[in-house]
């Protein structure tokens, strides 16, 4: 026989047919999970066999005979780098452009680029004369305006 601890009068241990059941819940919860689990992995698995049949690699073109005009040719040119973490998890390509190689390190080159080549062609700044920029920031937007300034 075996020995229970002696319980407070208001806690009862449960039934043999609930105990059953709790156990039974407990193995057949599991055994799905188990087998959810590997069922998705083998259907994951067969997406990528897949997906590699399919998949011809090609050559990466490098644009080593282009010449760009200046600094402000530069910008917007930055290669597209293949993000392998979430290319090999979702099966699919996913790409990220590398504006962090434009000139002044930032996206913000491209925005700086079109302000400049907008104020200029509206006549709000014209070049070799002096004409001033002042713009209240001190982060990359700033920057971005110098260099591109400067460049022109």
């Amino acid at each position: 026989m075996l020995w229970f601890p002696q319980l407070p009068s208001w806690i009862r241990w449960p039934s043999h047919s609930t105990t059953r059941h709790v156990l039974y819940g407990i193995i057949i919860g599991f055994s799905l999970s188990l087998t959810s689990t590997s069922l998705a992995l083998y259907y994951q698995t067969r997406k990528r066999q897949k997906i590699a049949e399919k998949f011809t690699p090609r050559p990466i073109e490098l644009r080593i005979d282009e010449v760009v005009s200046g600094v402000t040719g530069l910008i917007g040119n930055t290669p597209l780098v293949r993000i392998n973490s979430l290319s090999d998890a979702l099966g699919v390509e996913i790409l990220g452009k590398a504006e962090f190689l434009n000139p002044g390190g930032s996206v913000k080159d491209r925005v700086a680029l079109r302000m400049i080549n907008d104020a200029e062609r509206l006549g709000l700044l014209r070049r070799h004369t002096g004409s001033r920029i002042f713009e209240g920031t001190v982060g990359s937007t700033g920057i971005s305006i110098a260099t591109i300034a400067r460049a022109k």
